[in-house]
């Protein structure tokens, strides 16, 4: 008896932490930061039909660097306080970030996924989806933009090539995933903007779920088009580290 009580209460605290995504060090800044609405493809923090003219979108035009060129925030220096600003950004971009001499902006497009080794420890890793690139018209320049659930709940972020370096960041994209698919996937994570951060054991699949972990989120999002990332039963969780091990996804060359 007293040995399945251990064993019961190791279930109940390994669980939540094996499968955490929080962030510890976030700093919440969407309040703080003001609008930029030439950044915005989106309407509104949870509709996505309506996109800027001065935003540029993968899924409608090719990635190149001429694009980008001159626009890729190649006059900002890095910012030694840069990690403070990459969490729980809302819909403008917070800082400069100088993108010139990576090719995030030309390989990354919407839907892919982004994976980053040292997430909790490196143990599980943690995973966030690229909303899309936009253009800031404050910083005059284009950023990536994700949604991700972390410890402030499911909120807008950046990425940014210091960030894919410090985090141990890759990129995957799902194989055969149609853009019509790729645009319900973000509508998905877009409708779920704000809800709370919460691991539990068995994964859920419902728009009507009340809060979220980092691969929980993605998985559900691809799985109503079709794409199960995960190998296991719905009854049990998905890792990070599963969703991009999964058959179904394919790296991507940073």
């Amino acid at each position: 008896m007293k040995k399945r009580f251990i064993y019961i209460v190791f279930i109940c605290l390994a669980i939540p932490a094996l499968y955490a995504c929080n962030i510890d060090d976030t700093n919440s800044i969407s309040d703080t930061v003001s609008s930029d609405s030439s950044s915005i493809s989106n309407g509104d923090a949870s509709s996505s039909s309506a996109t800027s003219s001065t935003d540029i979108s993968s899924s409608d035009s090719s990635s190149t660097f001429s694009e980008y060129e001159g626009f890729d925030g190649y006059q900002y220096p890095v910012d030694e306080n840069e990690e403070d600003y990459w969490y729980d950004t809302g819909i403008a971009l917070p800082i400069g970030v100088n993108y010139h001499g990576s090719n995030l902006l030309e390989n990354l497009r919407r839907g892919d996924i982004i994976f980053e080794a040292t997430g909790f420890y490196g143990i599980t890793g943690h995973v966030a989806i690229v909303e899309d690139i936009f253009y800031s018209e404050t910083y005059e320049q284009y950023y990536v933009r994700i949604i991700e659930a972390i410890s402030v709940g499911v909120a807008r972020s950046i990425i940014t090539p210091t960030r894919m370096l410090q985090k141990e960041g890759s990129a995957y994209r799902i194989k055969d995933a149609s853009e019509a698919q790729i645009d319900e996937v973000i509508e998905f994570v877009i409708d779920q903007l704000g809800k709370p951060y919460q691991v539990e054991y068995a994964k859920s699949h419902s728009s009507n779920s009340q809060n979220w972990y980092c691969s929980e989120l993605i998985w559900a999002a691809y799985y109503h088009q079709g794409f199960n990332l995960d190998d296991d039963n719905l009854d049990s969780p998905v890792t990070p580290r599963e969703t991009i091990e999964s058959s179904l996804v394919e790296s991507i060359d940073l």
